[in-house]
């Protein structure tokens, strides 16, 4: 299985009984959660199918209710309920594949005609092996080995629990229910002087009349693809 390293203590399928979670060489859900003030941040991390992350405002009373059956037949939808609450600023992001291309124009468009292009597809994760890295932090850090690209997927989970401003973006200020994502994404296997990576993933937002998917060329600063 690959090893997958979180730094905060994540919990490996909390409250399942189901021989599926027993076994060592099956996906899996990892869930964590932080109190800041009133309300919960609720963090699950899956690898039941496309490599996904979760995040949930609940009350900070909420725990949540996982239907394994239900996950592990791929039968997503009410699989995770949040008993007597609505979550709020809540979203789930599917990373889905990484995209290695030859950036010849170096414009950070994909040529269609490119021939090189290959696609390493985030799915049939089977890390059931988790390593706790005591770096002394609140903020949840998953790392995932990408053994195929002599690199890594890092993707930390931010709140600074204050009213602060961004160092490096000044104009981005936070509140103490302030949460953001961070992905980096390290590789040292590629040959092409212009060698670029691009992310396809999907970013579901819960809305009045459900969930609601919407697509984007570019990722912050319509530059990155």
């Amino acid at each position: 299985p690959n090893l997958i390293y979180t730094s905060v203590p994540f919990i490996l399928n909390p409250g399942c009984d189901l021989v599926e979670c027993q076994e060592p060489n099956n996906p899996a859900l990892y869930y964590a959660n932080h109190v800041i003030g009133d309300d919960r941040i609720h963090m699950i991390y899956s690898t039941l199918d496309e490599l996904t992350i979760s995040i949930f405002q609940t009350v900070k009373t909420c725990v949540p209710i996982f239907n394994y059956s239900a996950l592990f037949s791929h039968n997503y939808t009410g699989a995770i309920q949040f008993p007597d609450t609505k979550p709020s600023n809540s979203f789930s992001l599917v990373l889905r594949r990484l995209i290695q291309f030859n950036d010849k124009n170096d414009d950070g468009f994909i040529d269609p005609e490119d021939k090189t292009i290959t696609s390493y597809f985030l799915t049939n994760i089977t890390a059931t092996n988790v390593t706790f890295r005591n770096n002394n932090t609140n903020q949840p850090s998953f790392q995932l080995p990408l053994n195929s690209l002599n690199g890594s997927l890092t993707v930390d989970i931010m709140y600074p629990g204050e009213t602060v401003r961004e160092s490096k973006f000044p104009k981005l200020r936070t509140t103490p229910k302030s949460y953001f994502l961070n992905i980096a994404f390290q590789a040292n296997k590629f040959s092409l002087p212009k060698t670029r990576f691009a992310f396809e993933f999907y970013l579901i937002l819960p809305g009045i009349d459900g969930s609601k998917i919407s697509s984007s060329k570019f990722i912050d600063d319509q530059y990155t693809p």
